[in-house]
This record gives C-alpha cells, structure tokens and sequence, in this order.
C-alpha cells in the first residue's frame, strides 16, 4: 500500500511539473491569424471606378488590441463620359490599424492610363473597416499634375473607396517567443 501511495506521489508530481512548466515556463505562444483572398468595390470621385483585386491580412491572435496588417494589388476602371475616354488603373498598397475599432491608415502607389499616356502617383488613405467592408477616402498625386503637360488627363484625385473582401484561406500562425 505504501509503495502505491509512493508511485502515485512521485506520478502526480511529474504531471505537476510538467503542467507548471508549460503554463508558467519561460516561452509565450504568439498567434497570427492571416486572411487572403479577392476584393471588389467602387470608388467613387470625379469618376467612377470599378475595383478588382487581392488582399492579404495579419491580424494578431489576441483579444485586447489586435493590430491588422494588409498589403493589397488591384486594377480599376473607368470611363470619362465627357471625353469618351476609358481610364485603366493599378493600385499596390498596404494600410495599417493598431485596434479593433480604430480607423485604418495607409498608403498606395498608383499608376494610371488612358492607353495614350501614362500617369504615376500615390496616394495617402484613410478609412475604417467594419467585418470585410474597408471603407478608405484618401487624395491621388498623379505626376504630371499641370494641364499644360502633354502626358496629362483627367482621373480620379480625390476619393471614396468601399471594398469588400472574399476570405477564401485563413491560416493560423503560432509562434513561440521567449519572455
């Protein structure tokens, strides 16, 4: 009875250890919840524009104050009715949000065609995202800017973007950091 009582001692305290190790040990399992897929929106401005594109996001895995990362790549068109005009656009960006309810800030590179010249730029946003909807208005500083300029037209500088996002891979990152 006595070396029962031992054995199951000499268990319970391995088990204990073990458990204290894991739960008080000296590395902290941080996880990265990470969202890819296809967007489509509008954006709206002097123009319209329809948008189409991919976004991936990381979010942290934690409860009080996740911040979200996201690089996205599109295309846009539109079409000036006044000119008869289309207008082909390319959108890289990548915004930034330090918490769950904060608005969104980032920043976009664009480039812009009405397939006889050519127009770069970026573009400063700032938004809010609520689910999958990001809602960003921001100013695009196409170069060149002066009517003058014989590589000028018109398109979009000031505007409203909604986007939604189609999540169709969700993949959860685990990483162990030490304390």
């Amino acid at each position: 009875m006595r070396n029962t009582i031992n054995s199951l001692f000499i268990l319970f305290s391995l088990v204990d250890f073990q458990l204290s190790a894991q739960l008080f040990g000296d590395k902290k399992i941080e996880k990265t919840i990470v969202k890819t897929g296809p967007y489509f929106g509008v954006q709206s401005g002097r123009f319209y524009a329809g948008e189409i594109g991919m976004e991936r996001q990381c979010k942290q895995g934690k409860l009080k104050s996740p911040s979200t990362n996201a690089f996205h790549f599109g295309v846009n068109y539109s079409y000036d009715f006044s000119n008869w005009n289309p207008i082909l656009g390319y959108d890289m960006g990548y915004w930034f949000r330090k918490d769950n309810i904060s608005l969104t800030y980032g920043a976009t590179l664009c480039a812009r065609t009405n397939f006889e010249q050519y127009r770069f730029g970026f573009s400063p946003v700032l938004g809010y995202k609520v689910w999958q909807i990001h809602l960003q208005t921001g100013y695009q500083f196409l170069f060149p800017m002066r009517k003058s300029s014989t590589n000028y037209f018109p398109a979009n500088n000031i505007f409203l973007s909604a986007r939604f996002v189609l999540v169709n891979d969700r993949e959860v990152k685990k990483k162990e950091k030490e304390k």
